[in-house]
């Protein structure tokens, strides 16, 4: 925890007096407590997803799991590669066989 102390602190803020964390675990039972005083805070995961945080604890849990307030924004290069390439494939092979085609006809 010693370690993620700072990545905690620029992300929810220092620990309100009396809170300590304590890693909950993946119950699936725990139920974080909301708190009035904390202004609610958004996290991201790496794939996009959005968690709104609503307690410091609640917060620090998510951020030890890797979630962060900074936005990822996922580009979709690997579609516009794929279209691409198929498209340069496509037409390329459309001129060879024309080529081929013109050859043989004018022999």
């Amino acid at each position: 925890m010693e370690e993620n102390q700072a990545v905690i602190e620029s992300n929810c803020g220092v620990a309100p007096e009396g809170i300590s964390y304590v890693d909950p675990g993946n119950d699936p039972n725990f139920v974080f407590a909301n708190d009035p005083n904390f202004e609610t805070i958004t996290l991201y995961d790496i794939e996009g997803n959005v968690a709104n945080m609503n307690s410091w604890f609640e917060c620090a849990h998510y951020v030890s799991g890797g979630w962060s307030n900074a936005q990822l924004i996922n580009f979709q290069g690997d579609k516009i590669l794929f279209f691409s390439v198929l498209s340069i494939a496509v037409i390329v092979s459309l001129l060879y066989f024309s080529n081929l085609r013109q050859k043989y006809a004018s022999k």
